[in-house]
């Protein structure tokens, strides 16, 4: 079985201690906002290299610290991603795990319209009350074979996955559609509830430590493996079915790693899993199913 990342989260000091390490740094310049089959690659890296990934907010031209502008400037644009990145040595068909080892956020974010200062760990929402921070990164995913996918949706493929589960600790693991897998992270959350009720988590300028390595198949859609659980994604325009198709990956990825049958797998996933929704205001919704480590046998 695939080991998650090894992190130790958020504010724990290996952001500092990695980045002090020499890390090459993807900057947060070179992005795009549409994934295509065959895209010219904005960097290269080497499987189990780890690199600091910069990261926009969604709304880089549209947004600044000082409020929100009602015209868009020169340099707008919807969820960028930083990269393309090429993976060298992932084959179409391969499975990629990407490590989210630390995420660190900016001095400041925003949420429907409101600006939020970020200090010390917590984003200010009033003179009484601060909000802990949970950094995760609401946009990751790689390219398809079948075509252009806008960074703005979720997918079998990831994307605008908006997932509160995207954060230091965890690992994603994909499945490579094309050479290369053609990576994009970007759209930083300071903090996100489930949903994404607003239609925006406290979205902030972000770097992340990332590793990039070759994992075993786990599924056609994303899995996300924590030290503590195990989940897999779903995305359709109907949220039912984005929830059916995350129960229905997991008790497959059950049986397959455990050799359960089908019956009993389901039987285990309707017992212990734990069936949230991503997000639920974009035209294509998200929902993830998520089963503890011991099920597993972990």
């Amino acid at each position: 079985m695939v080991a998650p990342a090894v992190a130790a989260g958020f504010g724990s000091g290996i952001f500092e201690s990695l980045q002090t390490s020499g890390l090459r740094r993807l900057t947060a310049n070179r992005n795009f906002t549409v994934w295509k089959p065959q895209m010219e690659a904005a960097f290269h890296v080497s499987l189990d290299e780890v690199v600091l990934v910069e990261m926009s907010h969604g709304m880089p031209g549209l947004v600044t610290r000082e409020g929100v502008f009602s015209q868009p400037g020169p340099d707008a644009v919807i969820n960028p991603m930083t990269g393309p990145i090429y993976v060298d040595g992932i084959e179409p068909g391969d499975a990629l795990a990407i490590d989210i080892m630390d995420i660190k956020t900016g001095d400041w974010g925003y949420c429907s319209g409101r600006i939020f200062e970020l200090r010390d760990g917590y984003a200010v929402f009033s003179p009484t009350l601060r909000l802990p921070l949970d950094p995760m990164i609401g946009g990751i995913g790689v390219a398809s074979d079948q075509g252009l996918v806008d960074t703005r949706a979720p997918g079998d493929t990831g994307g605008n996955i908006d997932c509160r589960e995207v954060r230091a600790g965890s690992t994603i693991i994909f499945k490579s559609r094309v050479k290369g897998a053609l990576v994009g992270m970007g759209d930083a959350h300071a903090l996100q509830g489930d949903g994404e009720i607003t239609g925006q988590g406290i979205e902030t300028d972000a770097e992340a430590i990332i590793r990039f390595r070759k994992s075993e198949p786990l599924s056609d859609r994303p899995v996300i493996i924590r030290s503590d659980s195990f989940s897999t994604l779903g995305a359709h325009k109907d949220l039912e079915d984005a929830a059916w198709q995350a129960t229905e990956d997991m008790i497959t990825l059950l049986q397959k790693k455990t050799g359960r049958t089908k019956a009993e797998a389901r039987l285990l996933v309707g017992l212990n899993g734990k069936l949230r929704i991503n997000q639920i205001v974009d035209p294509t919704k998200g929902a993830r199913m998520e089963v503890p480590s011991w099920v597993f046998g972990i």
